[in-house]
């Protein structure tokens, strides 16, 4: 059987996967997984213990280790009544609570926070939606908004990486960084356009508005001042505090100032949410902030299930040339002009599906830009902001690097498994949503 084949029957097992799931509630995982052993051994040669050996190891203990970290907080009511103290100091703006995560995020991701910034917004967010109705699925939006807009800028993190990618790719460099600054202007346009219509269709079309409010005023949060932190409470924020400002302040500093003693740049690689999160969590079950055997029974195992079982499908899709199938596409030459943009950015989307946007999709896509835009004669601008805003729009997605970790940061299986399907679909709406605006032109608003 022919690679194109295999590929499509790879994408057709995704797609026949999620709609079993939709209809039976079996397990989404189970029947990927299944599907990824019936295709790989019966029709690629490939033997069970390699397809297993597809297990995306890092980002399944990320799930693992913030449930154990963050379940000791939630199981002490920690996370409840620092999201009611939330509550009660924006008690006159409630529904504007999401956008003050999105700020928040955005603020923590411009100062080089990286991953950290979910990990400490999220079980927050998913506290305050709790008591409030605020949809979950709007806050992981809003926080996913915020954290992408922060970490792109040309300044630190990740947006050091893209500026070093279009630099690399071909720009003089005297141009390089004007042009990626003009595609992380249209890259902010673009995502906090695509937040506000997001809120709005939440606040009117899902008939929700005041909702919050309502549900807020029966815990008489608008006018009762909280409690005070118990000495548990107080000890599972300190932890929580300290674990954060591991995750962000060395990886500030090594952004910065770029220190090369190699004793900090150990404690920096060993600063990553992985290592600091299960290193924390048993810290808090030797400080004993909540029974660990009831932390452990709450472990969201099914959506483990689900998110390796779609890897496996995924990287048997890449094995079959899926990569290479992109590349192809523009090659040919074969897309109108008018077409090439969208395309291009329908492709960066779909890739961040199931991959890393910033560490697969755009090293794969923005060295093809200047000779796309040579051959085209379309706008190199243009060209970054597509695959910028497309590869960013859809790691929402519980498949992908960021919305893997809001699901996983869920308080409870049930919000998990519910937050698998909410995110895959809202990465198909908006993988639409960003070639539609291609199509019609924001992708080009600036020109050099």
């Amino acid at each position: 059987m022919n690679e194109t084949t295999i590929l499509l029957l790879c994408l057709a097992a995704i797609v026949i996967s999620i709609a079993i799931c939709f209809k039976t509630g079996i397990n989404m995982g189970l029947i990927a997984m299944t599907f990824a052993f019936l295709i790989g051994c019966l029709f690629m040669g490939e033997k069970a213990a390699s397809i297993f050996g597809f297990w995306p190891d890092s980002l399944i203990f990320f799930l693992l280790a913030s449930a154990m970290f963050y379940g000791f907080a939630r199981e002490n009511g920690t996370l409840t009544l620092f999201g009611t103290k939330l509550l009660y100091k924006f008690r006159k703006s409630i529904e504007a609570l999401p956008f003050v995560f999105a700020f928040i995020a955005f603020v923590l991701g411009l100062l080089g926070a990286g991953p950290g910034t979910i990990v400490l917004l999220a079980p927050l967010g998913f506290s305050v939606c709790a008591q409030t109705g605020i949809d979950p699925l709007l806050m992981v939006f809003a926080i996913d908004t915020g954290y992408n807009c922060g970490t792109q800028n040309p300044w630190t993190g990740t947006g050091v990486v893209l500026y070093g990618l279009v630099e690399e790719s071909g720009v003089a460099a005297d141009l390089a960084i004007h042009t990626y600054m003009l595609s992380y202007a249209t890259f902010l346009i673009n995502k906090v356009l695509f937040l506000v219509l997001f809120y709005v269709g939440f606040k009117f079309l899902k008939g929700k508005k005041n909702a919050g409010t309502q549900k807020v005023q029966n815990l008489d949060i608008l006018e009762k001042e909280p409690e005070q932190f118990s000495k548990i409470q107080k000890k599972t924020m300190i932890l929580i505090l300290v674990s954060f400002c591991l995750l962000v302040i060395p990886n500030i500093i090594n952004t910065l100032v770029k220190i090369k003693d190699p004793a900090f740049k150990n404690l920096v690689a060993l600063c990553k949410p992985q290592a600091v999160l299960i290193i924390f969590a048993l810290i808090a079950s030797f400080m004993n902030l909540a029974n660990p055997k009831k932390v452990m029974q709450k472990m969201p195992m099914g959506t483990v299930f689900t998110i390796a079982g779609v890897c496996f499908l995924m990287e048997l899709a890449k094995k079959a040339g899926l990569l290479e199938a992109v590349v192809a596409v523009f090659e040919g030459g074969n897309i109108p002009g008018f077409l090439i943009t969208p395309v291009f950015c329908f492709i960066a989307a779909f890739l961040s599906i199931f991959a890393s946007g910033t560490s697969v999709v755009l090293p794969l896509l923005f060295p093809m830009v200047p000779a796309l835009a040579a051959a085209t004669g379309i706008n190199t601008v243009a060209l970054y902001a597509a695959a910028q805003i497309g590869a960013l729009a859809t790691p929402i997605s519980p498949f992908s690097t960021a919305g893997a970790q809001f699901v996983g940061l869920a308080p409870d299986d049930k919000l998990s498994d519910t937050l698998v399907k909410q995110q895959f679909l809202l990465a198909i709406v908006m993988m639409a949503a960003t070639t539609v605006a291609a199509l019609f032109g924001l992708c080009g608003i600036f020109k050099i």
